[in-house]
């Protein structure tokens, strides 16, 4: 008899008349648990020694050890019994690194190399992945251990409850969601690393839907121009161009505070961000608005260095621009605008004045389209909104 090995599931067999029986687990060979006429249960493995002859070993009793750490043990022992009569199967499989052993040497590595994410990667394995897996061999760890570890960050707490500010709140959807994206990431990693000898990715016992949510807020024209009219006044003479540049290109804070006159093309009218600065590591180009082309081709009339907006204090690019940025959002009647929402609001109006989305995606420069797709509900609710709006506003259906 096979079955999925549950608490709930053993208390719910009937032996009937049989005087014992063995229920195998379907999912795990060699694993099962033997029942008594007397209704006594025991987990136990059963193997066939070096001679061919099938042997059957007991582990404990149902009562005092729980479904999931039988398990375990079993897979431990059914290992050091093929290790000991020289199955070379088993061998290859226990030569597989550990989770640890491949994240830090291989995975990181490579990661560090391709992406920026490398330190949210590694600080995700840290904070969570590397207390349960850290240890275990890669093809050690199945689909219900993954379930579990679900459920277990599900109901952990914020920084293991180191927090007395943050209190008695545990992770958010959006982390547990990053968390298990990075393990089956990991896991898809090793695959296709020939030099190991993993065959499935036990993160597949999941179904992970990654429901992406723009944070932040999205400017009228009105409002950019009240930011761009204080900005004007602030103590930071570069600061008005930035916000043009940053409104008008959706580029990234970083890459318009350290912006070098090399990037620019005023011949073609481009400008080209190396790979160095990409977050995604690959480099890309962007065309520039004919009003865009001249702001810099004025800029760089009176340029003096590399830079296209450098620090005058410093004569190297800004780290922020914070206190000038927060004093320009207050006096425009905007407190707690990101300079990123910049970045938003191009995207957002690209899309409102007829952009087509795989447009958005290479003036973004995002290297998926799904991550620019979260913007086409937005501009669809705003649509929504202005034709509910215009129909109230006919008292048609008053």
């Amino acid at each position: 008899m096979k079955l999925h090995i549950t608490e709930t599931a053993l208390k719910s067999i009937d032996t009937g008349a049989a005087a014992k029986l063995t229920v195998f687990y379907q999912e795990q060979k060699g694993f099962a648990v033997v029942i008594t006429s007397k209704g006594t249960m025991t987990y136990s493995i059963v193997y066939r020694d070096a001679h061919g002859k099938q042997r059957q070993e007991k582990l404990a009793s149902v009562e005092s050890l729980s479904c999931n750490a039988a398990r375990a043990l079993a897979k431990t022992r059914l290992q050091e019994i093929a290790e000991i009569r020289g199955d070379k199967s088993v061998l290859r499989r226990s030569s597989c690194p550990s989770f640890d052993q491949y994240f830090f040497d291989s995975f990181l590595p490579q990661i560090k190399n391709e992406s920026r994410s490398y330190e949210t990667h590694a600080s995700l394995y840290r904070n969570h992945i590397q207390e349960a897996f850290g240890h275990r061999r890669l093809n050690d760890v199945d689909g219900q251990d993954v379930i579990a570890f679900h459920t277990h960050l599900r109901n952990k707490p914020i920084a293991n409850g180191r927090w007395a500010a943050r209190a008695g709140e545990t992770l958010s959807e959006g982390t547990v969601k990053r968390v298990l994206i990075l393990l089956r990431h990991i896991c898809n990693a090793a695959i296709r690393d020939k030099r190991i000898n993993l065959k499935e990715n036990p993160t597949h016992a999941l179904k992970l839907t990654t429901v992406r949510k723009v944070k932040g807020r999205f400017l009228t024209s009105q409002q950019l121009q009240r930011l761009l009219r204080a900005a004007n006044e602030s103590h930071n003479g570069s600061l008005s161009d930035i916000i043009r540049v940053m409104a008008s290109t959706g580029l990234r804070r970083d890459n318009v505070l350290g912006m070098r006159w090399s990037w620019f093309d005023a011949t073609r009218g481009t400008l080209t961000v190396p790979e160095s600065e990409d977050k995604a590591k690959k480099g890309f180009v962007i065309h520039l608005a004919g009003s865009v082309q001249d702001l810099l081709s004025t800029l760089h009339l009176n340029a003096e260095g590399p830079w296209v907006f450098p620090n005058p204090k410093t004569a190297k690019p800004f780290v922020s621009c914070r206190a000038a940025w927060v004093t320009a959002c207050q006096s425009a009647g905007l407190p707690g605008l990101r300079m990123h929402d910049l970045r938003h609001t191009f995207a957002s109006m690209m899309l409102d004045n007829g952009a087509d989305i795989v447009d958005v995606q290479q003036a973004l420069a995002h290297t998926q389209l799904k991550t620019t797709a979260v913007y086409l509900h937005l501009t669809e609710a705003r649509k929504r909104m202005h034709a509910n709006a215009t129909v109230n506003a006919t008292g048609l259906f008053a």
